[in-house]
């Protein structure tokens, strides 16, 4: 099925609050820390989901994606047959040469068929275009899927943030990961 990009809009609001976002999930990425400051041994590591796999959902209003398509640099839609299958949102913060993917949503009856990576390589077209060095994600660490698709891509681990959210709910205390992809 062959898979078209073109900018998001306010038409299509209403078929991306439907999108199903739920991933299942049976293991997490997680830190683990050697050593005494200042000289740590870190380490990623892959571990079983803490009790048991489980899914996550997750799903759009019309408010939030109202908001990201007036506030962002670049705001994408997949379709698969004319059907909206997917959602790329891409900013470029004031400090930085690189743009960020801050979403990436495939619905769960479009995965696998190739639009993630088309959005994905749209958006780094985009951004090449406009001389920006690479593109950055922060991909959920309990997303063993979303991590390996990017590293299929060519993104990168460049950093973590262990402190960044509480991860009270989490026994192994997911840290949070960037990666990047350089595009010069």
């Amino acid at each position: 099925m062959p898979v078209t990009v073109r900018p998001a809009s306010e038409a299509d609001l209403s078929a991306l609050t439907r999108l199903d976002l739920t991933y299942p999930t049976d293991r997490v990425l997680a830190l683990d820390r050697a050593g005494e400051p200042p000289e740590h041994t870190f380490a990623l590591r892959w571990r079983n989901h803490v009790p048991a796999p489980m899914a996550v959902y997750a799903t759009y209003t019309i408010d939030r994606l109202r908001q990201a398509l007036s506030t962002t640099d670049l705001a994408l839609v997949a379709e698969v047959d004319g059907e909206v299958a997917g959602l790329l949102i891409l900013v470029v913060p004031e400090w930085t040469d690189a743009a960020e993917i801050t979403d990436l949503a495939i619905d769960i009856a479009f995965r696998r068929l190739g639009a993630a990576r088309v959005l994905v390589e749209a958006a780094a077209d985009w951004a090449r275009g406009r001389g920006y060095r690479a593109l950055w994600v922060e991909p959920r660490t309990d997303s063993h899927a979303a991590i390996s698709f990017y590293g299929s891509l060519g993104f990168r681990v460049s950093g973590f943030n262990d402190r960044l959210y509480s991860n009270a709910d989490h026994e192994d205390g997911k840290p949070t990961v960037y990666m990047h992809l350089e595009l010069r």
